[in-house]
């Protein structure tokens, strides 16, 4: 599996950056020339917080990054439609109405969509658990 495929796409990790995501992964979309972005992987004694302010450079949250800071209760998965696989993720609700869903192609991005979703909402805060 690519690693484009493991963590969160670039305007996606733009957004979480622009609603107050402290900015620490492993991962790390970088604009070293004006017309690519790329990711870089840091080594485990590289891992530093990435300024707020910082323009060029934007945490590629993986799953499992992505997976610890959204609150518990939330369960992600993959469903086929019309010859298609689609990555979900959902409140865990028992079989009640769901309030929100969200679909993407990658489960980063399903579980960034939501995280997305829950802080515009202001459901939960950028400085929450997990996520400052």
């Amino acid at each position: 599996m690519k690693l484009e495929q493991q963590v969160v796409s670039l305007d996606l990790a733009k957004r979480l950056k622009e609603l107050g995501v402290r900015q620490e992964s492993l991962v790390v979309w970088v604009n070293s020339n004006p017309a690519k972005w790329e990711l870089r992987i840091l080594n485990s004694n590289e891992l530093q917080t990435v300024p707020l302010d910082e323009p060029n450079t934007y945490s590629a949250f993986t799953v499992a990054e992505l997976g610890e800071m959204l609150p518990k209760g939330y369960v992600t998965g993959r469903s086929k439609a019309e010859d298609s696989e689609k990555c979900f993720c959902r409140p865990d609700v028992g079989g009640k109405k769901l309030d929100h869903l969200t679909i993407a192609d990658t489960e980063a991005d399903a579980r960034a969509k939501m995280l997305i979703y829950l802080l515009e909402k202001n459901l939960i805060s950028p400085s929450a658990p997990g996520i400052s």
